[in-house]
């Protein structure tokens, strides 16, 4: 076992690495309060601009690892070390800017894409940003004079060839993104193209730590819509056992009485203005 010394001085570590962690959840939850606050081109950049951040920091970071390794690999008899292949192998700068790019490009389009389409988000959403972040990949290794085209093998020399790889990487990490998402949901048993219609419903369960009913609120096709209109002999219907149903109960006539005082409030400050007398 530890010595008492250890213990004590682990003690304040321990606290103090969740004290930060609660901060920086704190400001993250803030930054992403103000963001949502945000017209959607300024908040649709500035989500562009974060994912060219990480995509840079995590392309850098990739490009040492790649170079330790090829440096260890000179080093071996009868291995000489294998030429980079593609836009996520080279040296720490090229991987940097390709990633940025890449990363940029990915966010900000699966985000413009969502509000365009009133909020969904599903695997054909995902699918058309992740062709637009494969093509902006292969146009910047083009761009830079890349020997090898972004999926490997020799680059395209003429536009004709540019713009075909572009195509092909495209939509190549189009269909792979969609087929990792329909895999995924198959495990879930999630579909995410409906998950639109329960965005409120699932909120109010995660707020109340009842998750595990999300299924319940589907099978009973118990959609944000119906939400107001909740009662005990509805969500009995759909099998939620008494003391769940208590708590969504409960969080429903809290939020019907919020909204019938926002809607007093709001009634009599236009009754107000109203009467107000015109100078």
């Amino acid at each position: 076992g530890r010595s008492p010394h250890t213990r004590a001085r682990a003690g304040p570590t321990t606290r103090a690495m969740s004290d930060l962690g609660k901060t920086l959840a704190a400001k993250k939850e803030s930054f992403d309060a103000w963001l949502k606050a945000q017209s959607d081109p300024v908040e649709v950049g500035i989500t562009a601009a974060g994912g060219a951040l990480q995509g840079s920091v995590l392309g850098y970071g990739l490009g040492m690892m790649n170079k330790s390794l090829e440096a260890q690999a000179a080093t071996m008899p009868n291995k000489p070390p294998m030429a980079a292949q593609g836009s996520f192998s080279g040296p720490p700068k090229v991987l940097a800017l390709n990633l940025a790019v890449f990363s940029a490009v990915q966010g900000g389009l699966t985000l413009a894409i969502k509000k365009y389409r009133g909020g969904v988000e599903d695997i054909q959403g995902s699918m058309m940003a992740m062709f637009g972040a494969g093509s902006a990949l292969s146009l910047v290794g083009a761009a830079t004079g890349s020997s090898t085209g972004a999926m490997g093998g020799e680059a395209p020399k003429d536009a004709a060839g540019v713009a075909t790889d572009a195509v092909r990487t495209g939509a190549l990490f189009a269909l792979l993104n969609g087929a990792f998402m329909k895999v995924g949901q198959m495990f879930s048993g999630k579909d995410a193209a409906q998950d639109h219609y329960y965005a409120h419903a699932n909120n109010m369960l995660a707020t109340l730590g009842l998750e595990k009913y999300e299924k319940n609120f589907r099978k009973g096709l118990l959609t944000d819509d119906t939400l107001l209109l909740l009662n005990d002999s509805a969500l009995q219907e759909v099998r939620i056992p008494p003391g769940p149903r208590l708590k969504i109960l409960n969080y429903v006539d809290a939020t019907r009485a919020s909204m019938a005082r926002q809607h007093a409030e709001a009634l009599s400050l236009a009754n107000s203005t109203q009467d107000a007398p015109i100078k």
